[in-house]
């Protein structure tokens, strides 16, 4: 049992979408209703009477009085109710949080906020008291937080929830459609894995996002494996950003939000994008050390915390994404490793290189392998030989799965990631579903070693997110079929 007392004396919660379903904006406050999320109601009985709990909401015109009136006898559970259509502060403003610290008589350094968007959190950090990000079982994320200071270690002790018999049952309902059994081909395994995941027979995919980690390589800054400068990689962050890009317009499409974290371009191009920089890009892997393990580390740490920040904000299926010039160089070496496969099987011509950069490119891919320590860990591996963003990636990938969502992988460098995640943390396997096979060589062999087959093959090359923001509404197509279509049963009746 975690100790809650020696770390905190106080409790904070947002409202919508945290504790409670958030209301559709303009509902009449006499129309309201309240539904608790699941874990809410578990979290509240397991912390009353143990430390002073407390509510800060954004509202427009809800009272403390009216939400107390909603929640009827679970409002008991609350020492106060800060509500801010009655200060005419918001978050993500510090005072609704310094006000309901000033009501409890707690100092911000021992009060804990748990919340869902980044208002909550800027709130939270500016009033000085600790954060959680809720999620899909508030009780769980509340224990995991108090047990763990940081998301890479929240997610390795997740409980990574599937149920394998569920592909049973998803088998049963889709062979009971109209239409012969098995007739819709690899969307019904797809369906059957999205069941294992989401424990249940008629899974959904939305809401859907796409975290996409841009960051530099050492490796690119001469044209030994890209013709392509550095600089791109930061104006490609920015155009992603601005909605017009190749993954913001697929994804937009597809009704997929898009989330970019820079995790380590070079400085220069202004961003307008979540900084999480580690550093100006990695190191030149031809040194034999492209991170530090630290920072290996802490690139894990940013794509747990991304995973747990969307989910918390109601992602239900995340893919992932990157860019990063010269990371088709990094990714082949991952792969090469982690797959035990010769340089020339994985290493590919990338963003469309020549003869002699592509025989130069696996030269620089099989030495770096060869280098590589005997015994050496997947987090030395990967400092030596990988990228900030495919860290990033890596983390993100454990951190979804701990949390049993459903992650789709895009190309050869997300893939490079997943091996990097499923070696770090086996359990993550079963929540991977492969988009499209890279026209890179590596992917048939880095797709082989964790198990997949990909829903397409478009020889698509472009990385960002592309393939798996094209890849969902057809997963989504697939789950309304299961959902919707008449049944033979139904027909015969």
């Amino acid at each position: 049992m975690y100790d809650l007392e020696s770390r905190f004396d106080a409790v904070l919660f947002d409202l919508g979408n945290t504790l409670v379903a958030q209301a559709d904006p303009g509902v009449p406050i006499d129309e309201l209703t309240v539904t608790w999320l699941p874990g809410a109601e578990a979290a509240l009985d397991a912390l009353h009477g143990r430390v002073p709990l407390a509510i800060v909401s954004n509202t427009t015109t809800l009272t403390a009085a009216d939400i107390a009136r909603l929640l009827g006898p679970m409002a008991d559970r609350f020492a106060t109710i800060v509500a801010t259509a009655e200060l005419g502060e918001h978050k993500p403003s510090p005072v609704p949080v310094r006000v309901a610290l000033e009501r409890l008589g707690v100092r911000p350094e021992r009060a804990l906020l748990v919340g869902d968007n980044d208002s909550d959190r800027a709130a939270a950090l500016a009033a000085g008291v600790h954060f959680a990000w809720s999620g899909p079982d508030l009780h769980e994320r509340i224990t995991a937080q108090l047990l763990h200071a940081e998301a890479l270690e929240r997610a390795l002790d997740g409980a990574f929830p599937h149920d394998p018999a569920m592909a049973d049952a998803a088998r049963t309902r889709l062979d009971g459609l109209a239409k012969p059994a098995g007739s819709l081909g690899r969307l019904e395994d797809a369906v059957c894995r999205l069941a294992v995941i989401e424990r249940t027979p008629t899974p959904m995919v939305d809401p859907a996002a796409v975290a996409v980690f841009v960051a530099d390589h050492g490796i690119a800054a001469d044209d030994s494996v890209t013709p392509w400068p550095q600089v791109v990689t930061a104006i490609m962050r920015e155009t992603i950003a601005g909605g017009r890009a190749a993954v913001s317009v697929l994804a937009r499409e597809a009704q997929v939000y898009v989330d970019v974290t820079d995790v380590g371009t070079l400085p220069g191009v202004p961003s307008t994008v979540r900084d999480a920089r580690i550093a100006d890009g990695t190191a030149d892997l031809r040194s034999g050390q492209a991170m530090t393990r630290l920072q290996a580390l802490q690139a894990l740490e940013v794509g747990a915390a991304t995973a747990e920040r969307l989910i918390a904000g109601g992602t239900r299926t995340l893919a992932v994404g990157e860019v990063g010039m010269g990371n088709t160089t990094a990714a082949a070496a991952l792969i090469a490793a982690l797959c035990d496969a010769p340089a020339a099987t994985v290493t590919g011509r990338g963003a469309g290189i020549d003869d002699a950069t592509l025989a130069r490119k696996t030269v620089i891919v099989a030495e770096a392998v060869a280098a590589l320590p005997d015994g050496a860990d997947v987090i030395e591996v990967l400092a030596r030989v990988g990228g900030l963003e495919i860290a990033a990636m890596a983390g993100c990938i454990i951190g979804a799965a701990s949390l049993g969502i459903p992650v789709i992988l895009d190309g050869v460098i997300t893939q490079a990631a997943a091996l990097v995640a499923v070696a770090l943390e086996p359990r993550t396997a079963p929540f991977l579903i492969a988009a499209h096979s890279s026209a890179e060589p590596g992917s048939q062999i880095a797709l082989q070693h964790l198990g997949l087959r990909a829903l397409l093959d478009l020889s698509l090359r472009l990385g960002e997110g592309t393939g798996a923001a094209l890849a969902i509404p057809l997963l989504r197509a697939a789950c309304a079929a299961t959902r919707d279509m008449a049944t033979i049963a139904e027909l015969l009746a």
